[in-house]
């Protein structure tokens, strides 16, 4: 985990013409790098303190050409199919799983953040309260805390020691388990002293298949609770609901559910 860290912090630290090259010019560029800015959500201007950059590692394998270790501690963590992993231990049958989601051909993205220290952090956040989508978000990290969990209405600071895997449910293994399994709300916030780094491992369904609960889980509950959704059409409607401060969840639930 260490390697990882190490390597992706070595990107950050490239000169800004090398990560720059990576500027997201489409939302289907497979690498995209980014900085913080004003952005405003629903109708509040907001300042963002991170850099970050996105590859997708499969079904294609996709990484900046620099730092050149990056390379080999990304292909090392992505050869495994985390999307399998996430559901194998789950109770339900495997062929369901396996059809509905389309795991073999399922996503994963390699999402570093970079929070340097802000000189005022009271007026900035390093990402907004948000969702994941995908199924299971895996989060490792240099140390240093910054990540916090909604739990009925309030935030609270998670404490996963160095070296540890933090995981994440998300939307679409709530909306898969037909909400037996909900998607955890969070936000990384700022500090003035020191450098956070955290490195996300997203994995989801494949881009074309439609997740919708499974059908065993439906007829245990006598009715689906959210709307069947192409996973690429969720992605891409999530940015557009958040611009305007809305959940993507909320939107595809079935209202009188």
């Amino acid at each position: 985990m260490k390697d990882i860290i190490d390597a992706s912090l070595e990107y950050f630290e490239l000169p800004e013409e090398d990560k720059r090259q990576y500027e997201a010019k489409s939302p289907s560029d497979p690498i995209k790098f980014g900085s913080g800015n004003v952005v405003t959500l629903a109708y509040q201007k907001i300042n963002l303190w991170r850099d970050f950059v996105k590859s997708y590692v499969h079904p294609e394998f996709h990484c900046p050409d620099k730092p050149h270790k990056l390379r080999k501690n990304l292909m090392n963590i992505s050869r495994e199919n985390y999307s399998r992993t996430s559901v194998k231990t789950l109770d339900w049958k495997k062929d369901c799983i396996d059809e509905g989601l389309k795991l073999d051909s399922c996503f994963q993205l390699y999402a570093p953040n970079y929070y340097p220290p802000c000189p005022q952090p009271d007026q900035a956040i390093g990402l907004p309260a948000h969702t994941d989508h995908g199924l299971l978000t895996f989060l490792i990290h240099n140390g240093i805390a910054g990540l916090q969990i909604q739990h009925k209405g309030e935030w609270f600071n998670t404490n996963s020691p160095q070296n540890s895997i933090l995981v994440n449910t998300a939307d679409h293994l709530e909306i898969f388990s037909n909400g037996r399994y909900k998607s955890v709300r969070h936000r990384a916030v700022v500090n003035s002293e020191a450098t956070r780094i955290s490195v996300v491992m997203a994995n989801g369904a494949a881009p074309d298949a439609i997740v919708k609960p499974a059908e065993p889980l439906v007829e245990q509950d006598g009715r689906a609770y959210y709307r069947p959704m192409k996973f690429i059409e969720y992605v891409e409607t999530m940015l557009s609901n958040r611009l305007q401060g809305k959940s993507n969840l909320d939107c595809i639930k079935i209202q009188d559910a």
